[in-house]
Order: C-alpha cells, then structure tokens, then sequence
C-alpha cells in the first residue's frame, strides 16, 4: 500500500474503529475455535452499490453475462444516506461498487461526498468509460481517497477480449483525467490504482501494461487473478502460468479457503438496501434484510445471519462459496 494511501486511510481512523475492529477480530476467532457462532461489534468492510447493472458486457462477468435477475437499479441520495448511517460509526473500508459500474449513477459524485463528510475512507471500482473532464474534477472535489480502474489489456484487441464493448483507449483516458484533475486542483486523492487481470492474454505484458498504466498517471499497478465461470473462460483466460492462476490446470481451485474470515469482515448493501453475506452473493440468494425496514445492527442479529454463519463454519456452504479464495 503506498505511503499516501495509507496515510489517507490513517486519516478516518477513530478509536470506537479501532475497538470494533478488535472486538468483532476476537468473536470471529472463538466462533473458529469453538464452533458455535458469536456475533460480536459490526462489519469493518462495507460495500455500498451505486448500480447494479453496467455498461460493458465483460466475460466471466455475472452482470456483464447478463445473468443478473435484478431490475436495473441505482441507489438514491437518501437511501445512502441510510446506508451510511448505519454503519459510519465502525466502518473502515467503504467499496462504492458491487454489481454495475458506479458512474451510471448520476448521483454518483454526490454520495462519495456522503461518504466523505461521514469520515469513511471510500474506494471505488469502475471501468471508466463514463469518466470525462467534469466528473473527474467532482470526483477528486467530494473527496474519494480511492479508485481502481482495470486495464486488462495493452491494446484494443487484447483489452476487449475480456472487456466485451470497451474501449482501451477510454479506459487510458479515465486514467489520465482523474490524474490531471488531481494536479489542477493540487489534491493526493483519489489513489489511482490500475488493476490487470492475469490471463492468456495478459500475462506475458504485464510489464508493459504497467509502464502504460503508470505514464497515463496511476500511483499504484496490481495484477490480480482472475474469477473463471465457464469452461469457454477456461478455454481463453486460464493463464499457463500457475504464478498467475487461482486454478490448477485441471481448472480446480487452487486454494480452497478452510475459515471465512469474510462473513465476519464485511457486508454488502446493494442499491435497494438489501443485505448481503459477501460479494459472491451476485443474484441476492442470501437477503438477511433490507435497511428499509430494520438497521444494519438488527439484520446481524437475526437467525437468518447467525444460521448462514453456523452453515459456513459447518462446512455447510452454498455453491457461490466453491470459486472463492477469500
């Protein structure tokens, strides 16, 4: 993590954080130990989802496949509000992303302004496509601390491979505009991160995928595995490169996870104000409640969040929990 996240991050820390973060730590490891679920603190890990539905068609993408059952939704200016509301006081990661790509959000910049005036360190994902000269500047303006942008390709045919209907030359330029924005208006955040997905196609340029993410003007370069769903996205993606793959060559995952730390970590929010266990939840199977209709603390306190813990630590899981590696 680079000094200036970091000291971003540092930034929103208070002291009731820190003790939740502590408290919620210990009950994750008696519920390990002991095996029998105890609920203690909240979530330091939200995600907040601005839409659900995207302008790209990415493979191996849930939404971007088209096998989303949700009706296209954006999150409101007061439904964040109740969202942040219920979890202000203990978060310490907010993601601005889940299912859809944030900037179809018109309302978008507004609720990093929330975000920001809550004292949350916000992070968001987008394929930025939607980026151009004025909601760069309000994005760096309402204060996000950080933005992960993908560029999963070193030109247009490598890029669209992956990226179905994207534009590599656009996805350079959201890159470039949030960096000059940056400088005009003399700001360290938002931290640009650029993302590539290691594949076949990638994984021998990743070094010039990098040079090219840095000279458009991002501060950090990631390679991250890629989530494979079908065996189409095995036949094109799957690296031969096992330093690159979450998956042996026999397209089994590598590293099963034993404990999930993640159920006890973090929540999901989408943008109708469901609550979801995790970010595997694509289609909303597992809904514990909806802040609509009681707080985030009262959906963590029902039977239905304690039996899908129960189920996890039980070995229990449910088929979206198979392609995870925590």
């Amino acid at each position: 993590m680079p000094l200036a996240e970091i000291a971003l991050f540092v930034r929103h820390l208070t002291l009731r954080k820190v003790v939740n973060l502590v408290i919620r730590s210990l009950s994750m490891y008696i519920t390990r130990i002991f095996k029998k679920v105890t609920i203690w603190g909240m979530p330091w890990s939200v995600s907040v989802e601005p839409s659900n539905y995207c302008n790209l068609h990415c493979r191996e993408c849930f939404t971007g496949m088209g096998l989303s059952q949700r009706k296209r939704h954006t999150i409101g200016e007061e439904e964040f509000k109740t969202a942040v509301d219920n979890i202000k006081k203990y978060t310490l990661n907010l993601f601005l992303y889940f299912q859809g790509e944030p900037f179809i959000n018109p309302l978008f910049t507004r609720l990093i302004e929330i975000a920001h005036g809550s004292n949350i360190f916000a992070v968001t994902s987008s394929n930025g496509h939607l980026i151009n000269n004025e909601n760069a500047e309000k994005t760096v303006l309402a204060g996000l601390d950080k933005i992960i942008i993908p560029l999963d390709g070193y030109n247009q045919e490598s890029y669209s491979a992956y990226r179905s209907g994207g534009d590599f030359a656009a996805a350079k330029n959201a890159i470039t505009l949030i960096a000059n924005a940056k400088r005009r208006l003399k700001k360290r955040n938002p931290v640009i991160e650029v993302q590539c997905l290691a594949s076949k196609i990638t994984e021998n340029h990743l070094t010039e995928i990098k040079q090219i993410a840095m000279d458009c003007g991002a501060d950090k370069f990631w390679v991250k595995t890629m989530q494979i769903e079908t065996e189409e996205g095995f036949d094109m993606f799957l690296p031969d490169s096992q330093k690159f793959s979450r998956y042996t060559k026999d397209r089994i995952l590598k590293h099963p996870i034993k404990f999930c730390r993640r159920i006890f970590q973090s929540v999901v929010i989408t943008s109708e104000l469901d609550v979801l266990p995790c970010c595997y939840d694509k289609n909303t199977d597992f809904r514990f409640g909806n802040l609509r209709e009681m707080s985030l603390a009262e959906v963590l306190k029902s039977d239905d969040y304690h039996d899908f813990i129960s189920r996890i630590e039980h070995n229990k899981r449910p088929p979206m929990c198979q392609n995870c590696q925590g």
